[in-house]
């Protein structure tokens, strides 16, 4: 017997039934791309407008929510949503992954890959990449600290001290990656380290300038881009996750302090006598090298790609440049304003037009920028009950940070970045 409603009611059931599978791979994929993002440090407005866009070339609605320690998102209909929470670490900035991510979400989003091939790359990219050999990431931190040392006014004996403690603390780091207890007390130890290294030279060789030495040892473990993206956040409205990421930023430098504390214990406060800066400084011929031996450390330590380095380079230089000249002119007050603005101006330009990820010449940029290294040496004041000193030095930090991604947002709203651009292109 014929059943005409039957007959009717067939092509909706597939409709449904196509438009479920539909929405279940692209709630795969979104999940899975968002993870990736997550875990390579992209920030959280960043992290949640390509979630959104890539839904949006995918044919499906997504409300997201990115946390430095979580990602939510629900696809689909609000009557009919998939809702998918992950409680994750909080991202470790890797250069490398952020820019073949970058590439995989723009073919997304132009619709010239499918879903089943997207989930390959994403499993290749989150695995695939080998991690530094040992000898390269102390290399790595070593020359951070070397060319942090120079630009921070130091001179040969900080240089030395300096060098000593970041290929220290690249040990350390090395044998963190294979052991979890030690990634948990990185800080504490990385701080613990370079003070002990400083107060058995100052003991044993000869005075030091104590805040270069320490600043410029542990300069990799500092937060200055974590609380620089933390008050981006807050700018743009994500406070949870702005005001989370600044929390997390406070528990460093706490940790920094904790180590600093330990090894003062230890060895006595004999070296707090010690000069707060060099007398003898590096010559400023030094400037330029300095500049592109820490680009070549922020390569290695952000796991770069190789094909990057030029970019990374040329960011450290302009920063480095522009913060100095800005520095020694009577607007000296905006310095950090200006290199922050150049360097977003220079990172939106090569991204639009030049197809070079953003983050390549952003991060380094920023980085070096540096206000963390105000913030860690407050905390170095509270120890010594010098709370006023604390104080100036943290308000500085807050208002260099503050500069920073001023600069950051103008420079995005002069030059739009390309990962925008496609935005247009998304029906």
């Amino acid at each position: 017997m014929f059943f005409p409603s039957r007959g009717r009611r067939l092509p909706s059931r597939k409709r449904r039934r196509v438009n479920a599978e539909r929405t279940d791979a692209a709630t795969d994929l979104l999940v899975a791309l968002g993870r990736a993002l997550h875990q390579a440090g992209t920030t959280s407005d960043d992290l949640e407008a390509i979630l959104r866009e890539c839904a949006s070339a995918l044919g499906v609605e997504v409300q997201v929510d990115a946390l430095p320690t979580s990602l939510t998102l629900a696809v689909g209909p609000r009557n009919l949503q998939h809702t998918v929470i992950l409680r994750l670490e909080p991202g470790r900035l890797d250069l490398r992954k952020l820019a073949l991510l970058s590439g995989l979400t723009q073919r997304i989003r132009l619709g010239s890959i499918p879903n089943s091939q997207a989930m390959i790359d994403i499993a290749t990219i989150d695995t695939a990449v080998p991690p530094e050999p040992v000898l390269l990431t102390v290399v790595g931190f070593g020359l951070l600290s070397c060319g942090a040392a120079v630009l921070l006014g130091g001179g040969g004996r900080e240089i030395e001290v300096s060098t000593c403690i970041g290929l220290a603390i690249g040990i350390i780091a090395a044998i963190g990656d294979r052991i979890p207890a030690i990634d948990r007390v990185f800080e504490v130890l990385g701080a613990f380290v370079a003070t002990l290294v400083v107060a058995l030279f100052a003991a044993n060789v000869g005075p030091i300038a104590l805040y270069i030495a320490i600043i410029a040892g542990v300069i990799a473990l500092l937060p200055g881009y974590t609380i620089t993206t933390a008050l981006h956040e807050l700018a743009t409205r994500h406070l949870i996750a702005g005001t989370a990421r600044l929390g997390g930023a406070l528990v460093t430098l706490l940790s920094l302090g904790c180590g600093f504390a330990l090894a003062v214990a230890l060895t006595g406060e004999g070296f707090f006598t010690a000069p707060v800066l060099s007398p003898v400084h590096a010559p400023g011929a030094w400037i330029v090298p300095a500049a592109l031996a820490m680009a070549v450390a922020l390569a290695i330590v952000l796991h770069a790609r190789l094909i990057d380095l030029g970019w990374i380079c040329a960011s450290c230089v302009v920063a480095i440049g522009a913060m100095r000249i800005f520095a020694a002119l009577p607007g000296y007050h905006v310095a950090a304003f200006a290199a922050a603005f150049i360097v977003g101006i220079l990172a939106n330009v090569a991204s639009r037009y030049l197809n070079i990820p953003q983050a390549v010449i952003l991060v380094p940029g920023i980085i070096v920028l540096v206000p963390g290294s105000l913030s860690y040496e407050s905390i170095l004041y509270v120890f010594q009950n010098n709370v006023t000193s604390a104080l100036d030095v943290a308000i500085d930090a807050g208002l260099a940070a503050i500069l920073i991604v001023a600069g950051t947002l103008l420079s995005q709203i002069i030059v739009t970045p390309r990962r925008r651009r496609y935005a247009s292109l998304i029906p």
